[in-house]
């Protein structure tokens, strides 16, 4: 069962049908675009999102060496009502204790067919199989999947469930080839498996691009108008189209190439966002889950005001400044901080240069440097100034030219 954890790009994918076009499309390529914002919340650990190779999308997660998270995504009319058990695994949940004479067959083109797959190609690169759909599961299916979850080996099921697993088994044993050597082996898989009901809108194409829109709220410029979020979304599913669209990749294919052609990175959606991708670096391990917000504000004000080339220093400022502020919250009073940070603001509006910046900021951490435990060094102080600039939007005369101290 067990492949030889082949990598990504060493395996020819079962179907290339490339970008379509309807309206169930449309609503894996959201989903697909959904997943790749989560590349900005390190608490997921994705590093790249593949679009419709070897599955719907692929998650590429974790530190080296990485692992794949597979992804089948299907959109239901509220119609057809929730999915059922034949429909999930290719084979109708048995009842009856008494086994069958021949062995049931299985649908190979069934959802769990179609992932066993991946298990058997990867091996222990294969680090799970994700069911994603905007309808539910009928009870006799979600049933049975709780129970798997619920137990540590296919002997420990409730007897009811056991009869259905044995019946699996069985069909999936006798399919040619198999689709897993032994009822252990399915078991484990299954064990894999997670599905993610009542995702995304299938029937109301706005209302899936609304659900992107505020996402790309969170995560991009804090006075994002609904009309540009809109905007932002749309882009993000058009460059996941394009990917799926790309058909040309030949296998083996090495990491970077096949990222180039099907997969998403960190780098694709900051540049959608209009954020830097060096300075996003810079911040994202000291800062708060406001980071892409406030570098978002910061990478605009830099631009605005012709400090784009500063950036990353900036940010190392800005970085220094949140260390500071996460340890000394808790010990500096309320008066002295608010009275550092009128400091701060009166420096902004005095539209000094550089040097006089740099300058007041020493004077500053010269005042404070006694009321805290940890040093209010000039750095921090610059950091200070500069995220107090990019909030308030100061006027553009207020040009600061970052040269040597």
């Amino acid at each position: 069962m067990v492949g030889a954890a082949a990598r990504l790009g060493e395996v020819e994918p079962r179907e290339r049908a490339g970008a379509q076009t309807g309206r169930k499309y449309e609503y894996q390529y959201e989903r697909t675009a959904r997943a790749s914002l989560d590349l900005l919340v390190d608490s997921c650990k994705q590093v790249c999102v593949y679009c419709d190779w070897h599955d719907d999308y692929v998650a590429e997660v974790g530190d080296s060496p990485t692992r794949y998270v597979f992804h089948q995504v299907k959109g239901r009319s509220t119609s057809q009502g929730p999915w059922s058990f034949s429909e999930f695994f290719g084979v109708r949940k048995k009842k009856s204790v008494v086994q069958s004479k021949t062995s049931p067959t299985a649908k190979l083109d069934a959802i769990v067919p179609r992932m066993l797959l991946h298990k058997t190609n990867f091996g222990v690169n294969c680090a799970g199989l994700v069911f994603v759909t905007n309808a539910g599961l009928d009870s006799s299916l979600s049933g049975f999947l709780d129970a798997i979850a619920k137990v540590g080996a296919e002997n420990d099921l409730p007897k009811e469930e056991q009869v259905a697993f044995q019946h699996l088994v069985r069909a999936y044993v006798s399919a040619s080839p198999p689709l897993v050597p032994s009822a252990a082996a399915l078991f484990q898989c299954l064990s894999m498996v997670k599905v993610f009901t009542d995702q995304g809108q299938l029937e109301n194409a706005e209302a899936g691009i609304l659900e992107i829109a505020n996402l790309a709220v969170e995560f991009s410029e804090i006075d994002l108008r609904q009309r540009q979020a809109k905007q932002i979304a749309r882009e993000l599913v058009s460059q996941v189209r394009g990917k799926v669209a790309h058909s040309t990749t030949v296998v083996p294919a090495s990491e970077d190439h096949l990222k180039r052609d099907k997969g998403i990175v960190t780098a694709d959606l900051l540049n959608n966002l209009s954020l830097s991708v060096q300075a996003y670096e810079q911040l994202k391990a000291g800062a708060s889950h406001e980071t892409v917000k406030t570098l978002s504000r910061l990478h605009r004000y830099c631009v605005s005001h012709a400090m784009e080339l500063h950036l990353v220093q900036i940010c190392e400022f800005k970085t220094r400044w949140d260390v500071w502020r996460t340890v000394e919250r808790h010990f500096i009073g309320t008066a002295d901080f608010l009275l550092l940070e009128r400091k701060a603001s009166d420096v902004i509006k005095a539209n000094l240069k550089i040097e006089d910046v740099i300058a007041e900021a020493k004077d500053i951490a010269a005042q404070f440097a006694s009321i805290t435990a940890t040093p209010l060094t000039p750095e921090c102080v610059l950091g200070l100034i500069f995220s107090l600039a990019a909030q308030s939007e100061a006027p553009p005369g207020a040009q600061f030219a970052i040269g040597a101290r």
